[in-house]
């Protein structure tokens, strides 16, 4: 696994190094940050059945005319009669460097950490390669694979584990007017030593605009896990979210 983990890291850097060349054409073209903070309610279902507190950003930058970086997280929380009932925390970052129109490089780390899946946190860092299918005013769908090692730090024991997988997965937006818009995402994680075990998350986010930067944000996020690690845990959650987001 040591061996796996160097060879990531490796092929990281490789893909990287080409990027000192763009930092100077990002310091002749500053771009601004666009996204959007939002706050409301989510229902769950599956390993907790509660209503609960959502907050979420995402914050995106043009780095250059072939760089783009995006951020984004989701944080989900509530109590019930003094105690804590869901916790779950979702981070997630990406470098996407576009070679062509259509063609792509992109290099991801999403984080998790649910305090009732066991996970004190969850860090899958991957690199990949995309295409886009399809490029229009309207509508753009991209589809990508790479490989990816997951490393996880379990709450009850302090033990952690990890794994090399592959991934493969996709992006859709689709511009429905100038006042709404529909996002999805899907990505499936295959652990290469488990081949039984792997991960699959849609999220799928429909935004309307109501005044200004206001608008109304809802999301359905559904994860499935064909192994839980941990006893007791559900293999599908599925969380809607429904948000009051202010764009910036």
């Amino acid at each position: 696994m040591r061996k796996i983990t160097l060879g990531l890291c490796a092929l990281s850097l490789l893909l990287i190094l080409p990027f000192s060349g763009l930092a100077e054409e990002a310091e002749k073209d500053p771009m601004k940050w666009k996204g959007d903070l939002a706050v409301g309610i989510s229902l769950s279902k599956g390993n907790t059945d509660k209503s609960s507190l959502s907050l979420s950003f995402s914050a995106d930058k043009k780095l250059s005319q072939k760089l783009d970086w995006t951020n984004k997280g989701i944080f989900l929380g509530g109590k019930s009669e003094g105690k804590t009932d869901s916790e779950t925390l979702e981070l997630w970052t990406a470098l996407k460097w576009n070679h062509t129109d259509r063609f792509f490089t992109q290099y991801e780390i999403p984080f998790l950490h649910d305090r009732f899946k066991n996970f004190q946190y969850r860090l899958t860092p991957n690199i990949g390669v995309g295409y886009k299918l399809v490029q229009s005013e309207k509508t753009d769908l991209s589809l990508k694979t790479g490989v990816s090692e997951t490393f996880t730090k379990f709450y009850d024991t302090g033990d952690t584990d990890s794994y090399f997988g592959l991934f493969a997965g996709n992006d859709f937006k689709w511009k429905i007017s100038e006042s709404a818009e529909f996002v999805q995402l899907a990505n499936l994680n295959w652990d290469l030593s488990n081949t039984n075990h792997f991960i699959a998350r849609l999220e799928a986010t429909l935004v309307t605009s109501i005044i200004g930067g206001l608008g109304l944000k809802l999301s359905l996020i559904d994860t499935y896990d064909s192994e839980p690690e941990s006893a007791g845990v559900e293999k599908n959650d599925l969380t809607f979210l429904t948000n009051l987001s202010l764009k910036f």
